[in-house]
């Protein structure tokens, strides 16, 4: 049994796989300790795998290693089934790794733009042949509400919705309208500019507020919300059958 842990900016959030099968995923960290003592009573091996963008806490970690039956952290010097075309492998965040690990499985031998909208967007290339190319980043939605809010001395602090879109009649919808179409259009361009370079390829996009983006992409992008899972047990497995 595998078990992945995310540890993120905002949440903890873990998944189980039985070899290359996804089981169950949870975003409570308070379930963990439960969810550990559940698998291990059933006497299965448990090979856990942790990583983070956030920070990770001695406790956490002191409480994986001894529930696992093997655990392994990430790290910068750890084999990977991808290869690292960066010029600053060690700043390279492991969530982004992660998910285009995952890409690679979901759709292998193809060009692949990888979007995280998460605490940050990302926007990550991968080339047919596995190659971690590079890509950018920038501030994600939450970021965007927020620096309106906290780098001006009248403008409020307001909240997503599906319904978005247009010109704003009043400051609130102003807003949420300039951010949220914004983000979109940004989104739009990076597409664009990667099918015109790549004339084949996939676009795959992940992370908390890809919600808000799958209405404008239905045709050009696959959505997965558990990407990075399964980067993260493939690059457990990949380790496991490479000791």
């Amino acid at each position: 049994m595998n078990l992945v842990v995310d540890v993120g900016n905002t949440r903890i959030k873990y998944a189980f796989f039985e070899g290359g099968q996804f089981l169950e995923a949870k975003y409570q960290a308070d379930d963990l300790t439960e969810d550990l003592k559940k698998w291990k009573s059933r006497g299965v091996p448990l090979h856990l795998f942790l990583s983070g963008s956030g920070q990770i806490t001695q406790e956490l970690r002191m409480l994986l290693q001894k529930s696992a039956d093997s655990y392994t952290e990430a790290s910068a010097h750890l084999k990977l089934p991808l290869r690292i075309g960066y010029s600053t492998p060690a700043t390279l965040g492991f969530d982004r790794i992660a998910i285009c690990v995952g890409a690679m499985a979901l759709y292998p031998g193809q060009p692949l733009l990888v979007i995280d909208s998460g605490t940050c967007m990302t926007f990550n290339y991968v080339s047919p042949d596995g190659v971690f190319l590079g890509g950018n980043i920038s501030p994600g939605l939450e970021m965007r509400f927020r620096g309106l809010q906290e780098y001006t001395a009248k403008l409020p602090l307001v909240a997503p919705r599906m319904e978005y879109g247009g010109m704003g009649k009043n400051t609130e919808e102003a807003i949420r309208n300039g951010v949220m179409d914004g983000m979109l259009f940004e989104v739009e361009s990076y597409i664009r500019r990667f099918k015109q370079d790549n004339g084949i390829g996939q676009v795959v996009v992940t992370g908390g507020n890809n919600c808000f983006l799958k209405k404008a992409f239905c045709g050009d992008a696959v959505f997965c919300e558990i990407l990075g899972f399964i980067g993260l047990n493939g690059i457990l497995s990949f380790i496991k059958n490479n000791d």
